[in-house]
């Protein structure tokens, strides 16, 4: 939705968001292993707060999971381990 492009471009413009029934929602999180949290009771178009895991998962070029990077990591150690991944994965297409 729009409205969720929107609010993810305010992190980066190439962020996708996730959306769903409530219950579709659960099951994808279960997967990957994300926790959430939203307050009972909320009305549509009120203000809210979501707990949830903070994680980015790197993915590979054919979308699997390879790893999940959390606060355990500095900025620098992160970007290291993306892009010695993606160098790994470009040296492999050329040899395809």
């Amino acid at each position: 939705p729009p409205v969720l492009k929107e609010y993810l471009a305010e992190f980066h413009p190439k962020f996708i968001g996730l959306t769903g029934t409530y219950d579709e929602i659960k099951a994808m999180c279960k997967k990957y292993r994300v926790y959430f949290s939203t307050p009972q009771h909320v009305k549509a178009g009120q203000d809210y707060l979501v707990d949830h895991s903070i994680y980015f998962y790197l993915m590979d070029p054919e979308g699997d999971f390879v790893e999940a990077l959390g606060r355990q990591h500095s900025p620098s150690a992160g970007a290291k381990l993306m892009l010695d991944h993606m160098n790994d994965w470009s040296g492999a297409w050329k040899k395809n």
